[in-house]
Parts: structure tokens; sequence; C-alpha cells
């Protein structure tokens, strides 16, 4: 009875035990059969009638007998009754396994380009990076969350996915109740005490009531109701005293207490049995930790776009939303692009999960005039005048008007101190980007700098984007162009003529089908190929239109392959239907395996056009730009990337292409020819492409058409091939030693954006250099002095070829400088990058309030507008608000049961127990029945 009583207790203790273990636990197996509250309650019913009725019958049967002995009679059957009962619902002992999830918060910090504007409307206030920055460094707020839940922390911007920076494991498991750990095991000591004293009193009162008998002394009290009275009381406090012992048993079965004793504080420890020690597994499953050491590094702004949505869609399917207590976004608001927020807001509340957004900004739009980009060329001839121009963004609460100054000066200033030109321009501030145009004249030769500085209106916010600094270089020699033909195709003819009018070109030509005594509108008109050093070296580009290769020997092939790798030559190859079929299939000459290498393409072989490609096609094809194309300037044919690309819509595209099995590893492509018709496992044939060879650079063309340009505007088709022959030949034009050259694919690129660096380096023999690695010093817009590693790249065909990548983090002009020798001799090699920000980040640069609201309401959060009170009514002090979220966020950890097989053994000596109490009530009952003499 006295276990019984303790039993429901004693379970829901266990359910307090720490997670990850095994423990014993009782059921009443047919109770679960009882579903409903009406089942239980005709359950109850029927147990009452039965009892009711057993009652009421004895109650008449025994009216006669003593007081004692039909009390006696009903308990008995009362005991009998209560046993079916007990075997009816089938207690059942079963060893299972309990393990506690943890619960678990993750928190997403917003490191778009948005951050890297201020965090208040104060001048000298500190970024919203470097805010959110500190908001992580103070990491009392994480460690609480950490004391019993896994912290998980990401980055986000433009990704899908959210990048992992730190993981914080819980510091314990789920507690365990000290005081029941402790009080259990003496309650359950003195349940065994008043067991055994049961038992002693029933033997004891057995003893004495045989002692009366022998004596003779119970004549006079009645034997038949002496006997009965003892037989009784005997048994029930024999029955009593089994039942509390093996209860004892039971309980301490259940807490892990058996067969334990204290331990003996002289003897030493005993070591751990093999079951006990921890496993190499165990270790595995332990929480992973990983702690950020330089937040203001981890939180850098610099992704182009905000995908909030997607963050938090993202977190959702990584975490168990049943364990995930809750979600904590770091983030301005300002979503432009992916999943909208209240879309994924909207996910995590059927989930259950709530987002606490802490918004960082100010609510007001801050005063601020900036630049954007600045548009210069880096090559320009003496004398002639080159426009520039200069494109500024403004915020505010009104449109304002600043003075917009050109400066000039020499390449060694740090910023040039001459005042050239200046503008005055109204700005909205709407985020609309406005364009100030400049021109200059190029004057001194050499390398120069110049800035676009705007003089900034009061309160302005930010003085370090009110200017920005490009180099040029005035060069005075003009660029040399050898342009050969296989045939006077009409993309040569039209090439052609457009050199021969530019000022800035010398134009040498080779028309392999012309006749002696022919004239080309050229500078100098040319035999045969090229077959010195002396006469190919002068060259800075080479333009090949359909050649015949095959006229030319290895060794002229050779000399083109020095030409390129060494003197860092720009090769434009144009592809055509005539020759190319003709020396691509003679694969066992050695010449066609040193022409395919020069190709950023794999070209395949068999028909007469290239299998797969086309020539004499019926219907004009788009080509298809990749996004590699919309960050290329040779391919702006206007001055607008936007306006460009929907000038190459304009024209219609191209009818003909060369089949290409797929571009070199390495290779950029531009374009692919769109018939839907020609794709191969949903791959297009490549049109446009490019790679570096060692120091020089090859640009493929699929056909020779870029001529159609000229049906919507002669200036396209001659933007476009002034702008390729310039970054073709840029390697020469803008060498600054003999010993190599360092190249960037791209001069220009946004923020966030990774450039490829590549050096072609020689040694003081000028052979090609062989170390494992050179450095790159990076000196930012900022200041700061960074370092690059290069190492030498594989599968070059020319030792001393070196690569890296590196990826630009904030706006403003990057240069690179390679030292080459020692400080009695050294060469510098010298390449500028110019960075500017995605104008999509900031063209709001006020904190959403109105949409992290929303999700805050949506998913039950509460969102808290993150700054001094004294610049926003609405703001809350960053301690407060982390003290709002330690405060209101609860664990929510998940307790998962595996049930075990029921203990056979159990079942068998507790039926055995209640067989022995049946009939040994039953068997009291007979006895005192007959002595009475009753039916």
């Amino acid at each position: 009875m006295i276990g019984s009583l303790l039993l429901p207790n004693l379970l829901a203790q266990a359910d307090v035990v720490s997670s990850d273990r095994q423990e014993i636990v009782y059921t009443l197996e047919r109770a679960a059969w009882l579903d409903g509250w009406w089942a239980w309650a005709l359950t109850f019913v029927v147990i009452a009638v039965l009892f009711g009725l057993m009652i009421r019958l004895y109650r008449r049967d025994t009216e006669e007998l003593p007081r004692l002995v039909r009390m006696s009679l009903i308990f008995l059957r009362i005991c009998t009754l209560a046993g079916l009962v007990f075997f009816f619902f089938g207690l059942t002992r079963r060893t299972q396994q309990s393990s506690v999830r943890q619960s678990e918060i993750a928190v997403l910090v917003d490191t778009s380009q948005s951050m890297s504007l201020p965090a208040d409307n104060e001048i000298g206030s500190i970024s919203r990076s470097e805010l959110a920055a500190q908001i992580m460094s103070d990491s009392s707020w994480l460690d609480e969350f950490a004391a019993d839940q896994r912290v998980t922390i990401y980055g986000f911007d433009q990704g899908d996915e959210p990048r992992e920076l730190e993981v914080r494991a819980a510091e314990t498991d789920t507690p365990v109740d000290a005081e029941a750990a402790e009080v259990l095991p003496v309650a359950s000591s003195r349940v065994a005490v008043i067991g055994l004293l049961t038992i002693c009193a029933a033997l004891i009162l057995c003893a004495a009531s045989l002692f009366l008998g022998a004596t003779g002394r119970v004549s006079s009290l009645g034997q038949p109701l002496f006997w009965g009275v003892i037989t009784i009381v005997t048994g029930i406090c024999l029955l009593s005293g089994a039942w509390t012992i093996h209860a004892d048993r039971s309980l301490n079965s259940l807490l892990g207490f058996a067969d334990t004793e204290a331990p003996d504080e002289n003897e030493p420890a005993s070591e751990p049995s093999p079951d006990q020690r921890p496993t190499d597994g165990d270790e595995e499953n332990k929480p992973e930790e990983r702690r950020v050491q330089d937040w203001n590094e981890a939180l850098l702004a610099a992704g182009q776009t905000t995908h909030l949505g997607d963050a938090m869609r993202s977190v959702l399917t990584r975490h168990d939303p049943a364990t995930l207590a809750a979600i904590i976004v770091l983030t301005d608001g300002q979503t432009n692009g992916g999943t909208p927020a209240a879309s994924a807001a909207g996910i995590a509340a059927r989930n259950g999960v709530s987002v606490y957004p802490l918004g960082l900004g100010s609510s007001l739009a801050p005063v601020n005039v900036r630049i954007v980009d600045l548009d210069a060329p880096r090559r320009v001839y003496p004398g002639d005048k080159f426009a520039l121009s200069a494109v500024l963004q403004a915020s505010g609460s009104e449109p304002v008007t600043v003075q917009v100054q050109l400066l000039d000066g020499a390449d060694g200033d740090a910023v040039p101190s001459e005042v050239v030109d200046s503008k005055e321009v109204t700005l909205s501030v709407d985020g609309t980007l406005t364009g100030v145009p400049f021109e200059m004249d190029s004057e001194t030769i050499g390398r120069r700098r110049l800035a676009i500085r705007v003089v900034p209106p009061e309160g302005d916010q930010n003085s370090e984007d009110d200017i920005r600094d490009a180099r040029y270089e005035v060069v005075a020699r003009k660029l040399r162009v050898l342009a050969v033909a296989g045939g006077p195709m009409r993309e040569y003819r039209f090439v052609r003529n457009l050199l021969f009018r530019d000022k800035s070109t010398q134009l040498d030509v080779l028309l392999q089908t012309g006749q002696p005594g022919m004239s080309q509108d050229a500078d100098a008109q040319l035999s045969e190929f090229p077959s010195t050093p002396e006469e190919m070296f002068q060259y800075d580009a080479l333009i090949a239109f359909d050649v015949d290769w095959l006229q030319l020997d290895a060794a002229q092939l050779d000399l083109l392959d020095r030409w390129l790798s060494e003197q860092a030559g720009g090769m434009i190859l144009v592809s055509g239907p005539v020759y190319m079929p003709q020396w691509t299939t003679k694969r066992t000459d050695p010449r066609v395996s040193k022409l395919a290498g020069f190709f950023p393409v794999n070209l395949t072989t068999s028909n007469p056009l290239l299998r797969g490609g086309r020539a004499g096609g019926e219907i004009q094809w788009p080509l298809k730009m990749t996004p590699e194309a919309l960050r290329t300037e040779f391919l702006w044919v206007t001055d607008d990337p936007q306006t460009s690309f929907e000038a190459w819509e304009e024209s219609g595209g191209v009818y003909d292409y060369v089949g290409v099995k797929d571009a070199k590893a390495g290779a950029k492509v531009y374009a692919y020819f769109s018939d839907p018709t020609t794709a191969i496992s949903d791959q297009y044939p490549v049109y446009m492409a490019s790679q570096f060879y060692g120091a020089g650079r090859v640009f493929f063309l699929g056909s020779g058409e870029m001529w159609r340009l000229r049906g919507v505007s002669d200036a396209y088709f001659d933007n476009f091939y002034t702008k390729l022959l310039r970054w073709v030949s840029e390697g020469r034009l803008m060498r600054d030693s003999n010993r190599g050259l360092l190249l960037v694919d791209r001069p220009r690129a946004m923020v966030g954006e990774s450039i490829n660096v590549r050096a072609v380096l020689t040694n003081e023999q000028f052979e090609p250099l062989d170390v494992p690695s050179v450095n790159v010093d990076i000196l930012a817009p900022g200041g700061q002095i960074g370092q690059m590693q290069l190492t030498p790249l594989p599968g070059e065909p020319r030792a001393g070829t070196y690569g890296g990548r590196m990826l630009v983090r904030e706006a403003g002009n990057y240069e690179l400088r390679l030292t080459l020798g020692d400080s009695l001799k050294e060469d510098v090699l010298q390449q500028t990058i110019q960075v500017r920000l995605p104008t999509l980040e900031l063209e709001r640069p006020r904190r959403n309030d109105d949409d992290l609201m929303t999700v805050a309401k949506l998913t039950g959060g509460i969102y808290l507008p993150i700054g001094e009170p004294s610049s926003d009514s609405a703001n809350v002090a960053p301690t407060a608000a982390l003290a709002t979220l330690t405060g209101t966020i609860e664990p929510q950890p998940q307790t998962s049961v595996l049930p075990g097989a029921p203990d056979r053994d159990f079942n068998r000596r507790l039926n055995a127990s209640l067989m022995w109490l049946l009939a040994t009530c039953l068997t009291f009952e007979w006895v005192v029945r007959r002595l009475h003499r009753l039916a």
C-alpha cells in the first residue's frame, strides 16, 4: 500500500532526471485502452457496482455473526476483488531510454552594404555593422543563453544561405532535482524498515497466540472467534510487510539505488567499469564550439543585396522548430532581394518559432551626399580631350545643392590638389543617381591621378564618401595593331576602316588571299606573317579573321606563342566557315595542337564547319549574355551597362556560330548562341569567351557578325572593337618593367566581388621566375596596407606565371604593388582597381521599422529598435534590449522517450505474488466461514 501511494510521485521525479539515461518505469497497460472520460467513467461505475453488490450480499449473509467476524469477511472479499481489479489493469515494468534535446537559439546578423551606413544621424556616429559588432562582442547575453541552450550565429546578405559564424554549446544538460536525489534514498530505507517491523509484529503475534492456546487460556474467550481474529491479523501483517519490502525494492530499482552502499572514505575510489567509461562516440557527439575572434572582421558589410527572408527560411530548415526557442535578427530591415521577410515570418509562425528583430540604424534618413562611382579612362593620348563622369547620390529630408570639384595631379600625390573644374548640382533625396560630366585635356605624358570631390552640405554624416580618385596614363605612342584575314570578309573590312581612321592606332594588315599590287586602307600592308621577334614584338594586338593558320610554319607559331605569353600581347580570334574547318581537322599536324592552345574554348572537329556549328543560318538569334558580361566594360557599347545590353538586344543577334565542346578551365564566358535547338544537355554553344595566355589575353568570337551592331548605330560597333582592343592590349601598354607584368581580370568592380590577380615574372637573367610564391602589397582606399600571396598556376603553358584572388570589401581606389629585386635594384609592378558600392543597398538609408515590426507581430516576437533614445523616442538602449531578450525567451527542450520491452520476470513474480494474496484471502475467508458454519 505504501509503495502504491509513492509510485506516482516517483514517476514524476523520474521525468526531471537529466537527459540520455535509462530508467525503470511502471505502467498500467490496460489503462491505455481507456481513451476518453466516458471510458474511465464507465470503468469506475462497473467497479463500484461490483463492490457495492458484494458488500450488500455479505452484509445480508453475515447479519447474525459478531461485528468483528462480519467485517473480517467483508474485508477479505474486498481484498480479493481489489486484487482482481489490479490484475485487470496489468502493472508492467519497462526499462526505457529518455533523451532531452537541447533548446536552440539562432542569431542572424546582417552583413549587407547598407550596414556600412551610420547607426545614428549624429556626426561621427559609428556604422551599423560596428554597432552590431559591439553587441556581439558583449558576450554576457550570449553566455546567459548558452547556459542552457545552443546558440548559433549566422551572417547573411545576398546569398540564399546564411554563413555560420559562431556556435556556442550549452554549458550544462537538463538539471537534476538534487533534493529528490538526496531524499528519495532515505525515504526508501524507511519504507524497508517499516516492512520489516510489520513482519516482526506478525511473527510475535503468531507466537503469542500459540503460547496462549498451548496454556489453555483461550477457553473463556471462545476458540473460534479467537483463532479467526488471530489468523486475519497475522495474515494482514505478513502481507503488508512483504508488500512493503517489495515496494522498496521496486523504488530502488526505479531510481537506481539498488544494491548501493555509501562508499568508505578510507577506501580508494574504484575504477569505473567499461560500460561507465566515456566512449569515443560520446566525445564525437558532444557539440563543437566555434568562436569568432574579431567581430568587426566577421561582420564586415560587403553584401550587395539583403535576403532576410531567405536567411530565415534557411534557419528554419537547418534547425528543428520543436527545439528552436527563437530567431534573433540584427538588421536595418532593408530587404531588397529573395523571399519577402513577411512570407518567411509566416512560415516561422506556423512552426511556432518567434522572431525578435533588433533594428539598427535611424528611422530618419541621414543627411549625406556620396560619390557612388567615378568613370574615367585608364589610358589617353597627348593633346586629346577625354570625358569623365561622377555619379552622386544624396539622402536627407529635402533636396541639397552641392559643389562638385574636379582635381588633377601627379601620380605620387596622395590626393590631387589642383582644382581643374567645378560644378554646382542639386540632388534629390529619394535615392536617385545623378551623373555629373566633366571634360579634361591630356597634356603631361606619364601616369596621373584625378579625383572628384564634393563640398559637403551642413550636417553631412560621412566625410569618407565625399572624394573619389582614379589613376590614368597619358601615353605618347600609338596602339600598334596587326589585322590578319583569311579573306576579305565583311567584319574585317569594317574593323580595318575603323582602325585606319583612329588617330591613336597604327594599323598593319595581312590579307592572305590578296594579290600583289593590291591596295588596302592601312598604314602598312604585309605580304607574309612576321617571322622574327623584331617584326612581331612591335605589335600590341593581333586580330585574326578566319585565318588560314596552316600557311604559318612552326617557327612562326612559336614566335606568336612567345609574343602572347612573354610580351603580353593581345589577340582577338574571329571564327569563320572557310578556313577553320580545314586546319582543325588535321589533328596529326603538330601546329594544330599549338593553335588549339590559343583558344579559350575546346573546339569540336568533324563536319565542314566544326561539328555542331552553323554557316548561312536563316534565323537571327540574340546572344544569351552571362552575368560576367554585365560586369565587363568592353561589352558596354554605351556609357551605361543597362542601355548597352538593350542595344545588344535591339541589334537582333547573329545567324552563325562555330561549335565548341566547352570553355577551358579558367576561361570566362560572356555570351552563348541562344537557339534552343543547338543546346546539348541544356548547354548552349559558347559564342564569346576569353582567357589569359601567359601574360597575354585572348578573346574568342563565334562568328564575324559584330558588324550587325551598325544596323542600330555605327557608334556601337566602333565602341565595341575600340574597347576590346584596348582591353586585350592593356598588359603591354601598362607594363612597368621588362621583368614581368601584373594583371587583373577587370579594373572596375563592385564591393564584395572577387578579383583575379595574375603575374608573369622573370628573374634577373629574364628566365621564368621559379619561387614558391610572391607577395603583392594592397593599398586599400582607407589607407590600410594589406598583402596577398600569389602562387604558381598549374597547367600554364609558360613557367613563371603566378595567380591569386582578392576580395574587395570597400569602395574606392585599390593599388596593387609587386616588388622584384632588392633595395639597390628593384622593379615595381603596379595595378589599380576602382571599386564602387552597389546602389541598390543604399537607395533607402533609413531603418525599415514597418517590415521588422510586421515580422515580430506575425511570429509573436518583440521588435526592439536599437539606438540612443535621445535621437529617436522609439529607440531602446542596447543593454535594455538585450535584457529584454534574456528575460523573455524561454528554453524549450524536447524530451524523447524510447519505451523498452516489458520485464517478463517482473510480470511472473508479480502474478505469483498476486495469486498468493488472492489464495490467502480466499483461504482465510473459507476458514472463518467454516468455523461459523456458513455456506
